[in-house]
């Protein structure tokens, strides 16, 4: 063996290299920093039941703050209703960069005009504002909890559906398997370019940078795989593989 391939061997040793035995499909859920000696990459799309987690924990954490604390019930309604309105709006409405611009200062919009409101004292909007405020949304003990735990059951349900419906992203092709049947789609690497793209930047943070991943080939989009949590963890990874020409010896 050559200087060279011992140093090639040595760096692969430090970086965590390895064979593809290292490679895992539980990557699906928390993506490895590692760049240098990747031999496959896995990905998944995940269902949108993943953008329910805030209303998951406001629920459940409403549910055991009314029955330890004496925090107005009206209080913790208000803030169940708002968390859940939003994770509606986040499936309802996707929000580009420039829609989540419009978004922000349409809530800074909001404020001022409710501040203006109170310093100058327009009764007919201050009474209809006070009227909302009024209205007391109000959940009991069972009901928060019982919500808590239906969006906690399919929330981890959805979690399940990645380890059985996932992409592999190799040197020479990438692969769509789904178990237990196996490889379901098959596309040649030569040509084709990975693209990320954000469509939501709501769905963005939920995800803590999150995305969709276009696979193209020859003009033509053969592949799009939505929702994927923690792309921009991935990309670096991604990146650096697909630049590298892989080359299989005799020995392999």
């Amino acid at each position: 063996m050559s200087q060279e391939e011992q140093n090639v061997m040595e760096e692969a040793k430090k970086s965590g290299g390895g064979g593809s035995d290292k490679e895992t499909r539980w990557e699906v859920y928390w993506p490895r920093r590692k760049t240098s000696n990747r031999k496959a990459i896995h990905v998944a799309s995940f269902p949108a039941i993943i953008y329910f987690w805030p209303g998951m924990i406001t629920f459940l954490l409403c549910g055991v703050l009314q029955w330890s604390t004496k925090i107005p019930e009206g209080t913790l309604g208000w803030i169940a209703v708002l968390v859940f309105a939003f994770n509606i709006m986040v499936i309802v409405q996707d929000f580009d960069q420039k829609k989540f611009l419009i978004l922000i200062l349409a809530i800074v919009v909001l404020g001022l005009g409710a501040w203006i409101i109170n310093m100058k004292g327009f009764e007919f909007l201050k009474n209809f504002v006070q009227t909302l405020i009024d209205l007391q949304p109000t959940f009991s003990t069972s009901a928060y909890l019982i919500l808590g735990c239906i969006l906690a059951l399919l929330f981890f349900w959805g979690l399940l559906r990645p380890m059985f419906d996932y992409w592999r992203l190799e040197h020479n092709e990438f692969v769509h398997y789904i178990q237990p049947f196996g490889r379901d789609q098959s596309i040649p690497r030569v040509g084709s370019t990975v693209a990320k793209q954000i469509p939501d930047m709501l769905e963005f943070i939920l995800t803590l940078g999150g995305g969709s991943l276009v696979i193209t080939r020859e003009g033509r989009v053969w592949a799009t795989i939505p929702h994927i949590p923690f792309l921009g963890r991935r990309m670096k990874a991604i990146e650096k593989m697909l630049s590298e020409t892989r080359v299989t010896s005799m020995e392999e």
